[in-house]
């Protein structure tokens, strides 16, 4: 999706500063900035590497101080930074414009000379291509380039140090640099003779100013070697590449070509008629590729979120269908299925892996979500043979260890089947915001989207256990009938006709949340028509927006309507409140569900539509963000770009367009269909 943003939009400071950019290398690495060129987050960087050794996400480029010195003696900066008070130097002032299409460019016009500086990622790489093209009188002019040093993992900032190794090794055309024992070597290369000039400087006190709203640190110190000066000629672009690959590129023009070709954007098949939830589908559809990487270690993945995320079990799982089932990428689908497989531990898999590679199975739903991925795999015409091979063994697995019992308290109580999860204190589902260590929303017990799912793995079993010739001995019509029957006596309100939140030794729980939404969206509901119609029509009163589903009602007393401020305030709105994008596709399958999968059915989505389209030019440019203010003007909040927002998104999109075009949505080839009641 191509952005052009100019004058004033781009050079109004700090306005500017909330509009940010993204490329991705395929590997887990990143660059990332403003569209002033001052970076705003300590996340921000030319050159933000996911390395093996030491582990993790490290910022080691965070920017450059670059100028233009003209034939006549004039020096134009074209970078910016914020300091106390103040930006220093103010490159915005000879911005004209700002492009993102593959990658991001600045158009600047210094005096009678015009300068593009761009920035592309080589493919599964950690190296960055910084390239300038020179209009104008350029004979006689030179480019000067400052490299800017954070070599600190991405969660932190980093003051002047001491053992900050700064000599230079210098060769033809660059030099390399290893700052810190232990971390890799910075090699910088250019495509025309330069002069470096050492010059080991200590930037203090660089502002991000997004992570002090936030209330983290946000002051660092970066650390510049030296400056490279480049004659600028006619016509001959200047090439700058950043790399600690283990190959780094020794013709950077050559690999400039290279990764052009790999990320350039594919070229957009649209059509005079476009119905407006086409074109956002496909909009959605590049930023789709932004997530999926590819590991050193395990091969194909899902990037949960940008900028501090990393793959994770639940976010993997939901997404994954939007990321790769719809688009008919079955094969990347089945190699993050197979990953996900292989570290299931005790029944559970990992809600997400930490920097040194060790899972942290401290969840009740991931493993659940997994039948549900298998679901839509089999929905988007995946081998059924496939699964029997691949998964099958482990789901039998995830179903014995669920009745029997594992960690974090998880077992089926032994008299009425249904899950129990967790205990006073501890966070096992989706809703794991914590201030002060004690989870915001303190949910344990029978909950009712565990219990949801759980229902609806036991059906699916049940089905491939038959389809396989190898059934489960107790997954049989009377133990999920028997399941059925108990989540609705332990959920079901008959006075208020909608479903408990959560059941516990102490309470039940009526607060109004989107969790009770799963009984309906997914393929095997536990209730009938009328209780179905009931879920839905409340959850659309209380909690629909058009940027997703709001995490409690407004008429409860600990709604809040904004996700801002300091980080233990965030938190205790992130669940009490904030919309949620992704939920909207589970709300548009089981309104489908029950107002038919027709034509007419679609009008409710069409303000959700109209938002995004909108969205896509705010925030992460392209995608779209973690979560959304639950009260009007919906202002984006937290990560710029999210996996399970987009890739459900994708999924909702999809629906309305098979509905749009032929009147009948996908929920008849993935579970019962709209006017069905319980499966059993």
């Amino acid at each position: 999706m191509r952005h052009s943003i100019g004058i004033p939009e781009c050079t109004r400071l700090p306005e500017a500063l909330d509009r940010e950019w993204l490329v991705v290398n395929g590997a887990g690495g990143y660059a990332s900035g403003t569209i002033c060129g001052c970076n705003s987050r300590k996340y921000h960087g030319l050159l933000v590497a996911h390395l093996r050794q030491p582990p993790g996400l490290f910022v080691l480029l965070s920017q450059l101080e670059d100028w233009l010195e003209s034939a006549d003696g004039h020096t134009f900066s074209l970078s910016v930074h914020e300091y106390p008070g103040t930006f220093f130097p103010d490159g915005s002032e000879h911005l004209q414009r700002f492009e993102l299409d593959g990658g991001p460019a600045f158009h600047f016009r210094c005096g009678a000379i015009g300068i593009v500086r761009r920035v592309i990622l080589m493919p599964e790489a950690n190296t960055v291509l910084i390239r300038y093209d020179a209009t104008g009188p350029v004979r006689g002019s030179t480019l000067c380039i400052r490299p800017q040093l954070a070599f600190r993992e991405a969660h932190r900032v980093t003051r002047e140090n001491p053992q900050c190794q700064t000599e230079v090794h210098p060769f033809r055309n660059g030099f390399f640099i290893r700052p810190y024992v232990g971390m890799p070597a910075l090699r910088f290369t250019t495509n025309l003779k330069n002069t470096f000039q050492p010059g080991p400087l200590w930037f203090r006190d660089v502002i991000y100013r997004r992570d002090a709203e936030r209330g983290f640190e946000h002051r660092e110190d970066l650390f510049a070697p030296g400056v490279l000066r480049l004659s600028l000629r006619p016509g001959q672009p200047v090439i700058l590449a950043a790399s600690v690959a283990a190959d780094p590129p020794a013709v950077p023009r050559r690999a400039w070509n290279k990764a052009v070709a790999h990320f350039h954007p594919r070229a957009e098949d649209t059509a005079d008629n476009e119905t407006p939830d086409r074109a956002l589908l496909r909009r959605l559809s590049a930023a789709a590729r932004q997530f999926l990487i590819r590991r050193l270690d395990t091969g194909a993945a899902i990037h949960a979120g940008y900028h501090w995320f990393a793959p994770w079990g639940r976010d993997t799982l939901i997404s994954l269908p939007g990321l790769t089932f719809v688009p008919g990428d079955l094969r990347t689908g089945e190699e993050i299925l197979r990953d996900a497989v292989r570290m299931e531990r005790h029944g559970l898999l990992p809600n997400f892996v930490n920097p040194d590679g060790t899972p942290a199975y401290t969840a009740a739903d991931p493993a659940l979500w997994l039948f549900w991925a298998v679901q839509q795999y089999l929905a988007q015409g995946g081998d059924p043979e496939w699964v029997r091979r691949e998964i099958w063994s482990c789901l039998a697995a995830i179903l014995r260890q669920y009745r029997a019992g594992t960690d974090n308290r998880i077992h089926a109580d032994p008299t009425d089947m249904l899950i129990w999860a967790g205990a006073p204190g501890v966070a096992t589902t989706w809703m794991d915001a914590q201030v002060g260590g004690r989870p915001v929303v303190p949910r344990w017990g029978f909950m009712v989207e565990i219990n949801a799912l759980w229902y609806n793995a036991l059906c699916l079993a049940r089905e491939l256990g038959e389809r396989f010739g190898d059934p489960i001995e107790w997954v049989n019509a009377e133990f999920c009938e028997q399941v059925r029957e108990a989540f609705v006596a332990k959920f079901w309100v008959p006075d208020l006709e909608f479903l408990l939140d959560t059941v516990n030794d102490y309470t039940a729980d009526d607060t109004i949340r989107p969790n009770q939404l799963l009984a309906v969206s997914l393929p095997h509901s536990p209730l009938d028509p009328d209780q179905q119609r009931a879920v839905v029509e409340l959850v659309h009163q209380e909690l629909f927006t058009p940027c997703g589903l709001r995490s409690l009602t407004p008429r409860d007393i600990r709604y809040r309507p904004a996700c801002h401020g300091d980080h233990w305030v965030r938190d205790l709105a992130y669940h009490q409140g904030s919309a949620w994008p992704w939920l909207l596709a589970h709300f548009g399958d089981a309104w489908f569900r029950v107002h038919g999968a027709v034509p007419s059915s679609i009008r409710v989505f069409d303000p959700v539509i109209e938002f995004f389209a909108g969205h896509l030019h705010e925030a992460g440019l392209g995608s779209v963000s973690e979560v959304f203010d639950g009260d009007p003007p919906h202002t984006p909040r937290g990560a710029i770009a999210q996996a399970w927002n987009v890739g459900e998104l994708i999924r909702l999109l999809d629906t309305i367009g098979r509905v749009r075009r032929t009147g009948a949505a996908g929920r008849d080839r993935q579970g019962p269909s709209p006017a069905a009641g319980p499966n059993p």
